[in-house]
């Protein structure tokens, strides 16, 4: 029995699912978060999936959303060239020490 290949459509391109990244940005505008669209027979398709996936309990959920955190969907390939988790948000005051 052959897999299913999950296409989406992400920035004018159809890939598979499987070639894609949930991204999640905080209200400032930088992103502070990455969830792997589908891996190992699991699929996040839906932005409300992606949410489910990251934060379970619904009330963290609205949490986050009411807070202005948003999730975007975009191809490992932009998110190379965009993305860098590692780097510091600059809206943030650094902590005293």
């Amino acid at each position: 029995m052959s897999e299913l290949t999950l296409m989406v459509e992400v920035d004018g391109k159809i890939r598979p699912l499987s070639n894609c990244v949930w991204i999640t940005w905080a209200p400032c505008g930088c992103p502070c978060g990455a969830l792997t669209a589908a891996y190992s027979g699991t699929a996040h398709a839906t932005e409300e999936q992606a949410w489910l996936e990251q934060y379970p309990l619904k009330r963290e959920r609205e949490k986050y959303q009411r807070q202005g955190y948003r999730l975007e969907l975009m191809g490992w390939d932009r998110y190379r060239a965009e993305i860098d988790l590692a780097a510091r948000c600059p809206h943030v005051k650094a902590v005293a020490r």
